[in-house]
């Protein structure tokens, strides 16, 4: 009988389930074991499929009190794969010659084997990767990574886990990373355990048909909160095999334990494909839907709903022009003033060169002009103010007078609204071609820069003859947001460090100035938290979540840009990275190699097989990654999952989040 008593101390007992016995260990050593199983023990646990976890244990599970010490234990193994057992040739032999004496249609009623023979040619032999070694130390049921010796006993008996036995395998945590994370909350102040949140159930093959025959078998796999809080996480597949659908799991989860446990964390969706922000066919509704009143959405065009994501381009001069610039590379443009406005630069010089930082004013004020003759509106009192000599000014009053007996002269450093200074730069334009002007120094006041914006505010090029001007600079009135009032960075940091989810709708758009913006954002919300912490206080806790990976933190990139540096030292700084691609072999290696987490589905490539491959034991799941398509099917490696558990990922269901809080 089983000494009940046992399992009150002994949690090892737990794993291992007489009814599942499935053969013996014939030959084991560090690395692997092979196992002798037969037909019968196969089917009456519903097979043995490729990837599935065995238990090998030395002792007797109803005698466990008369069990030496050194056998206290069970050994994790996986299925990598069948083996030949020495007799197996003979066994196809004697197979052979039966089906070929055979004179008629095989039926169950002529066969010839006798009940030895055919008893035999049911076993076979199983290839396993041994994991690890289950063990109970401190009253607590360990885990080591390897085995600390191992026995050439006929007595090591193979068991398949089901149903609770292998639910505390795929969701073991070691008992120092269980208090590791408990330390970690405690540090945001939340005591005790945050509990797991389930996101599939284990899966071993694509063909599910026995392991998971019923609801009843569908083991839980659960994901540790801790293990997503300032970590990096890569989810890896091809498309339509269910990385959006893991990432709307995770910000809705997220999302659930800030809300239960009072604790603010930011999330900020870089939404490539508009369908975090936007319900699609084969959703009950968007993450902004579930969550609409702790969420803001931003889009880079005016649109119902969103906040604008660019700037106010009379207040963010620089990503103003670049974003002019980009519009007109893209349409093909080509006229020389249109090709000076769209190479030069509005940065501005540093306070200590006086005369630099003068002819960056008058450039500064020309540019706003040619915005506003554009029609790019504005709100509330906007002037242009800037110096201009004596010389040059009575050069321009000359031009005025000449058009308007009644003018009086002007000064800039007084300060113009945009129709007197649109009339003024007219007027120095014509002064200018007829006598160029000329700054105190003695050098020419207007650069060729500011004679192409001139030109363009005029409609006409150095020869006098009509071109489209600033018409052309118009091109990017859709991106400019005149009600904006503060820099958008900022706002979105504010908002993440209120806890609120942030998705940046980027479905629309030019992609240079998509990846321009990403990048500001992400640079923002970096330098922001790392100043926070060289304070010495202690950053909120965000989550960026990245769709298209490969375009922001490739492997040609260098590592002290924006991105890998996010990636790589966020973690420091409480900034936790989601990120999503296609390709293994196109993210930076370093990223790759401190990334905690693994989702990987669907791999249609050898080459992003064998990079996989480096990482933790993927490698034994090679050939599944590349076959088998099925959405959802994901290989799962967290923070603190010691091993790679196959598991069917939960279809993303917004009621379950909408309902949460009733």
């Amino acid at each position: 009988m089983l000494n009940t008593k046992q399992f009150d101390k002994d949690e090892l007992l737990t794993l291992v389930q007489s009814e599942n016995f499935v053969g013996w260990v014939y030959s084991i050593d560090y690395e692997k074991a092979l196992i002798i199983t037969n037909d019968k023990w196969k089917s009456d646990v519903k097979g043995i499929p490729h990837n599935s976890f065995l238990l090998a244990a030395s002792f007797d599970p109803n005698n466990y009190g008369d069990t030496d010490e050194i056998d206290k234990e069970v050994v994790l193994l996986r299925v990598i794969g069948s083996c030949k057992l020495p007799q197996d040739d003979d066994m196809i032999k004697t197979k052979i010659d039966n089906y070929q004496n055979k004179t008629g249609v095989y039926t169950a009623e002529n066969d010839e084997f006798d009940k030895i023979t055919r008893n035999k040619p049911q076993f076979s032999g199983l290839e396993c990767r041994v994991l690890g070694t289950f063990y109970m130390k401190n009253n607590q049921l360990n885990l080591g990574s390897d085995i600390e010796s191992f026995s050439a006993s006929l007595q090591t008996r193979v068991y398949a886990p089901k149903k609770d036995a292998l639910g505390k395998i795929v969701n073991f945590v070691d008992p120092i990373r269980k208090n590791k994370s408990i330390e970690d909350f405690k540090l945001l102040g939340i005591d005790g355990t945050v509990e797991p949140f389930p996101i599939g159930t284990v899966r071993y093959t694509s063909t599910d048909r026995m392991h998971r025959a019923t609801e009843q078998d569908k083991v839980p796999f659960c994901i540790q909160p801790a293990d997503f809080l300032a970590r990096r996480t890569a989810v890896l597949g091809m498309t339509r095999t269910g990385k959006s659908n893991m990432i709307k799991q995770t910000v809705s989860v997220v999302k659930k334990i800030s809300d239960e446990n009072k604790l603010k964390i930011g999330q900020l969706v870089f939404d490539i494909n508009g369908e975090y922000a936007n319900a699609n066919n084969q959703d009950n509704g968007s993450i902004s839907d579930i969550f609409k009143d702790d969420c803001v959405k931003y889009r880079m065009v005016s649109t119902n709903g969103f906040k604008p994501l660019l700037n106010n381009f009379y207040e963010e001069i620089q990503d103003g022009l670049f974003t002019i610039q980009s519009l007109i590379k893209e349409r093909g443009e080509k006229a020389i003033d249109i090709d000076t406005f769209s190479n030069m630069s509005l940065e501005k010089p540093d306070e200590e060169s006086i005369g630099d930082l003068k002819r960056w004013t008058v450039k500064v004020a020309l540019y706003k002009t040619l915005l506003y003759r554009a029609g790019y509106t504005f709100k509330g009192n906007f002037n242009v103010k800037f110096e201009a000599n004596k010389k040059i000014r009575e050069a321009v009053d000359a031009v005025l007078q000449a058009d308007d007996d009644d003018q009086d002269a002007l000064n800039p450093a007084d300060g113009f609204d945009f129709t007197t200074s649109e009339k003024w730069f007219l007027a120095a334009r014509s002064a200018n071609k007829k006598s160029p002007l000329k700054s105190s120094g003695g050098g020419d006041w207007l650069d060729s820069e500011c004679i192409s914006m001139l030109n363009l505010l005029a409609m006409k090029n150095a020869n006098d003859t009509f071109i489209k001007g600033y018409r052309t600079v118009a091109i990017a009135r859709d991106y400019h947001s005149p009600q904006r009032n503060s820099e958008v960075c900022n706002e979105i940091y504010n908002s993440l460090i209120e806890g609120k989810i942030v998705i940046l709708d980027l479905s629309v758009g030019n992609a240079l100035l998509r990846e321009r913006i990403s990048k500001k954002i992400a640079s923002y919300i970096f330098n922001s938290s790392m100043g926070v912490f060289t304070e010495g206080k202690t950053p909120s806790n965000i989550v960026i979540y990245i769709e298209e990976a490969h375009n922001l933190i490739g492997k040609g990139m260098d590592l002290t840009e924006t991105w890998p540096r996010l990636a790589k030292e966020g973690a420091k700084y409480k900034i936790a990275l989601v990120y999503a691609t296609q390709e293994v072999s196109s993210v930076h290696k370093n990223i790759l190699a401190n990334t905690e987490n693994w989702f990987v589905s669907h791999l249609n490539s050898d080459t992003e097989i064998r990079e996989l491959a480096h990482f933790y034991d993927f490698s034994d799941f090679s050939e599944s990654l590349l076959r088998a398509q099925d959405v959802g099917f994901t290989r799962v490696k967290t923070l603190s999952s010691p091993y790679v558990v196959p598991v069917q990922i939960d279809k993303f269901d917004p009621a379950t989040f909408m309902n949460s809080g009733e």
